[in-house]
């Protein structure tokens, strides 16, 4: 029986110390039957000699004369498929030599599914397995179903390595490409639109080798922790979130989210419509501010008498109460507040060493030792005054 093709997505820029490893992973995959898509994004070192030293057929190289980001060369690479299956690896990460052949077989053997992740190991510039605890957490994690997987997307964010994907090229088909306007989220901008129709798997194995720079590392954009990619993933988080419940089929928001309604039994457009701003009212974490987004959904609906109505006879949420939402701090900068406590922390670490001086300086000028000395300090203090003279 003829093996269906696999379409594989490669996007490189500036990464020739990397893309070698990552080349060979995929080309050294148990499973054969191959399109090697590698769209280099204008990249100003070495990376395309490096691509070009491979002899192998299967890979099919599109250079860009300049460098127009992530989003933009993935779409190119997307119009470029073939195969029955689309699988995406970056230029820094690595596949395990099983990963293809054994998603492949799940997809095969589970046709109620069409895409799948696996688990990850964290690696170092080195290839080593660090598995850091702050970052590999992140991708710990296993969905019982569509349902929880939009959930757990709603609150915690992305939990999925893109690096680790296989799905049907009929999902890219309809999903279509990547949005311009996302650059550190936009895969999970994708997952969202994803899961929204399909849903997803995730192996409980760790098929690939995900790498992590340092912040202070230039070579990566995407990867890295700076406080720019920080930042800029978090806007991007929140403009995803704003758009969470955007045709989103009504039963299937009803079967995620129903534990978290005002009025359990809400069923009406215009009472879910009410349900998903409360939802957007709700801080993706504990400590941050009320997202803006909610404030707006609520804006919008108090435009309307039959919301505003709706709202104080089913939900006993008045306009006054919709004020003391819009007095509490809405527009907070996690980086900013992060480093305002760290200012605080250390503000009252110099208070306590200060206080802890002014003690011992008491302790010095009350002992019986510096009483006694006195008389001498002031000798020596006058004999000083007079060689200046």
């Amino acid at each position: 029986m003829e093996k269906p093709l696999v379409s594989v997505l490669m996007v490189n820029y500036n990464h020739e110390d990397t893309i070698r490893e990552s080349i060979e992973s995929v080309l050294n995959q148990n499973y054969k039957e191959l399109q090697f898509i590698i769209v280099d994004d204008g990249s100003t070192d070495s990376s395309c000699e490096v691509i070009e030293q491979f002899k192998d057929s299967r890979i099919e190289l599109y250079k860009q004369k300049r460098n127009q980001h992530i989003c933009y060369v993935t779409n190119l690479g997307l119009s470029k498929v073939k195969g029955d299956y689309l699988a995406r690896i970056d230029s820094d990460d690595i596949w395990y030599p099983e990963k293809l052949e054994k998603q492949i077989q799940f997809l095969v053997e589970h046709p109620e599914y069409k895409i799948c992740f696996s688990l990850v190991d964290i690696i170092n510039t080195k290839s080593e397995v660090i598995n850091d605890k702050d970052i590999g957490d992140l991708y710990e994690v296993f969905f019982k179903g569509q349902a929880d997987c939009l959930e757990k997307f709603f609150f915690m964010g992305n939990c999925l390595a893109l690096p680790s994907v296989l799905m049907k090229t009929e999902i890219m088909k309809e999903i279509g490409g990547f949005n311009l306007g996302y650059m550190q989220s936009h895969d999970f901008d994708y997952w969202v639109r994803v899961a929204k129709k399909y849903p997803i798997y995730v192996m409980q194995e760790r098929l690939i080798g995900v790498r992590r720079f340092d912040k202070n590392d230039e070579k990566s954009n995407n990867s890295n922790t700076s406080e720019i990619s920080s930042t800029r993933f978090y806007n991007e988080y929140m403009d995803i979130r704003s758009h969470y419940f955007d045709d989103m089929d009504n039963e299937l928001f009803v079967y995620t989210f129903q534990k978290y309604f005002k009025c359990k039994e809400s069923k009406s457009i215009e009472e879910l419509e009410c349900e998903k701003a409360f939802l957007l009212c709700t801080p993706c974490n504990p400590s941050y501010a009320i997202p803006p987004v909610g404030i707006q959904k609520f804006l919008e609906l108090f435009q309307k008498e039959i919301y505003v109505n709706l709202l104080e006879e089913k939900f006993h949420f008045t306009i006054k109460d919709f004020y003391k939402l819009t007095g509490q701090h809405m527009y907070n900068d996690r980086i900013l507040d992060d480093r305002r406590k760290m200012l605080q922390t250390e503000n009252m670490e110099l208070i306590k060493e200060n206080s802890n001086l002014e003690k011992l300086i008491n302790e010095y000028e009350n002992s019986t030792s510096w009483k006694i000395t006195k008389p001498l300090r002031m000798l020596m203090s006058k004999i000083k005054g007079r060689s200046l003279l």
